[in-house]
C-alpha cells in the first residue's frame, strides 16, 4: 500500500452512506433482518471503523430537553459504529442534482 492509498478516506466527514442497521420494529439481535438504511458520516474513529448518524425517520426521537423536541429540526437519530463492510457509499447522479452529461 503507498502513502496515498494509506490517505484515503472512502468516507469523509459528512458523507451521504447507507448504513447496515436494525429497521424499526426489528429484533436488533437478529442481523438477518437488518436492511440499508440512510445515514451520514459523523467522523472516522480509526483506521476502519466511523461513527454514522442513521437518518431513518422513523429510528428518530423527540429531543424531550426542549420544549418543541418534536420538532422535525429538534429529532435525535441513532449513532452507530461500523466498519467498511457495513457501510456504503452513496452516489448522486447528475440528473438528480440538475446537471447535465457533456
Amino acid at each position: 500500500m503507498t502513502n496515498d492509498e494509506a490517505n484515503v478516506r472512502p468516507f469523509p466527514d459528512d458523507s451521504a452512506v447507507l448504513v447496515w442497521y436494525p429497521p424499526y420494529g426489528v429484533d436488533a439481535r437478529d442481523r438477518s433482518a437488518w436492511a440499508w438504511l440512510p445515514g451520514s458520516i459523523v467522523s472516522q474513529c480509526c483506521f476502519d471503523e466511523w461513527c454514522v448518524v442513521v437518518e431513518a425517520p422513523e429510528l428518530a426521537e423527540p429531543d424531550e430537553s426542549l420544549p418543541d423536541g418534536d420538532a422535525p429540526e429538534n429529532l435525535l437519530y441513532p449513532l452507530c459504529f461500523r466498519d467498511s463492510s457495513e457501510i456504503r457509499a452513496v452516489t448522486v447522479w447528475p440528473q438528480a442534482r440538475g446537471e447535465r452529461h457533456r
